[in-house]
């Protein structure tokens, strides 16, 4: 393998792509079960990785798995469309045209400038086809379901002699694809353990195949850009506790609790009476799921452990984070928002 790829690049290429029980190869196969044609993927490592290294520079490590992830997702975007009766002619279509073809290939290749997610087209001179890969992403755009509606819209227009060329690509805009927000019904009192009457929550989109796990960003990035956000404010003795499954929301709560915070006239440093700090989830590195809300010591009259009035956070949930209660009991309250937050 070329030299001129950082070795942990290698070592990746080795381990997710050209080993036989890459997921990769898993993907490979499910499609020409459905397909009847194999479809090879081919990849000139050293001239993508020149293309885009800048952009890995602090962290190379998330290259190779985002390659294998944009190719999982091509090929099970295509499979779930080869097994729906819906595009049963446009199915009949594209084995008409690989018919011609003894030889089929997926070529994945640097995209052009500016361009901002996957895309890909049908190259008949080349028996291929082409997968581009962004040169520029966004959480937003690099998100599963960003994925499979984006090549959703290419596969469509793939037999298309109209379609836009690879040229004409770079100004492709993602459209934003996020689930209903709640819609208003009549209102009602809110009961304990029961979702609030004053609106209802639309169903999340429709999953008809479940990822394989290489094709899913690290949890940083998934849960980023996963809908709906769920978060949990609970009030403990001599602390409020708030768990959230989108860290930008708990990192500005977290921020501007501390910068707003009364200091203690009692402590020499004027520190601030009450400490907001974020704690990294047991269930992942590098993310922050728990914020915690309490006093560092005493403060006047009031112990250490006497009660926190949460309703400065009840507000700022809802008021500028934009968080639906779901869900109300003894000390606590869950919310959801089913925008994609930036």
């Amino acid at each position: 393998m070329s030299r001129e790829l950082p070795l942990k690049v290698r070592v990746d290429i080795r381990d997710q792509w050209d080993s036989s029980k890459s997921s990769v190869n898993g993907s490979v196969a499910a499609l020409t079960k459905v397909l009847g044609h194999t479809i090879a993927p081919q990849i000139d490592w050293p001239i993508l990785w020149t293309s885009v290294k800048e952009r890995y520079s602090d962290d190379n490590t998330t290259f190779v798995p985002t390659v294998v992830r944009y190719a999982i997702a091509w090929y099970e975007r295509l499979s779930d469309r080869l097994d729906n009766d819906v595009y049963a002619d446009w199915t009949e279509s594209l084995l008409d045209i690989l018919s011609e073809h003894t030889q089929l290939a997926l070529r994945i290749q640097p995209g052009e400038k500016g361009m901002n997610r996957p895309t890909t087209r049908w190259e008949p001179n080349l028996s291929a086809f082409l997968l581009y890969f962004p040169t520029t992403t966004t959480a937003q755009s690099s998100s599963h379901s960003s994925l499979d509606s984006g090549f959703d819209r290419d596969f469509e227009n793939l037999l298309n002699a109209d379609a836009p060329k690879d040229e004409e690509w770079a100004e492709v805009v993602v459209e934003k694809t996020v689930p209903a927000e709640a819609v208003p019904t009549p209102a009602g009192a809110v009961h304990g353990g029961s979702v609030p009457a004053a609106y209802t929550l639309q169903p999340a989109a429709s999953v008809s195949r479940l990822p394989v796990v290489d094709a899913l960003a690290r949890p940083r990035e998934l849960f980023a850009t996963a809908s709906p956000h769920n978060l949990i404010v609970e009030e403990r003795n001599g602390s409020i506790v708030v768990q959230g499954s989108h860290e930008p929301s708990l990192e500005l709560l977290a921020s501007y609790l501390s910068k707003w915070g009364k200091s203690n006239p009692n402590d020499s440093t004027k520190r601030p009476i009450l400490k907001a700090e974020l704690r990294e989830s047991e269930f992942c590195f590098g993310v922050m799921d728990t914020l915690v809300i309490e006093r560092p010591m005493t403060f006047g009259r009031q112990s250490s452990g006497g009660p926190l009035n949460p309703v400065l956070v009840y507000a700022f949930v809802e008021g500028v984070l934009g968080y639906r209660m779901v869900d109300i009991s003894a000390g606590q309250r869950s919310y959801v928002s089913t925008t994609l937050l930036k």
